[in-house]
């Protein structure tokens, strides 16, 4: 599913305008993202699987735009609202 951000950002020289969000995860992923502590490293965690950039890059994008994604990719993981992550 490609994402395109409100208002694209910079990481290093490039310019980001969107990314190509992961419709499907395997078990690596969601044990990475439940062995992270907190939420923060949580959200990170599943951005980071979702995005296949490094953390680095995922600090990066900004907090409506986390957020965004983090919501529209938290049913793949079988998570409620409630269960999910908060920034």
């Amino acid at each position: 599913m490609l994402y395109k951000f409100k208002k694209p950002f910079k990481y290093g020289t490039e310019t980001v305008e969107s990314v190509e969000l992961k419709e499907e995860y395997n078990t690596g992923d969601l044990i990475r993202i439940a062995n992270a502590n907190g939420n923060g490293d949580r959200t990170g965690a599943m951005l980071v699987a979702a995005t296949g950039w490094p953390l680095p890059k995922v600090a990066c994008i900004p907090i409506a735009d986390a957020l965004a994604i983090t919501e529209a990719i938290t049913p793949f993981f079988g998570l409620s609202e409630t269960d999910g992550p908060e920034m």
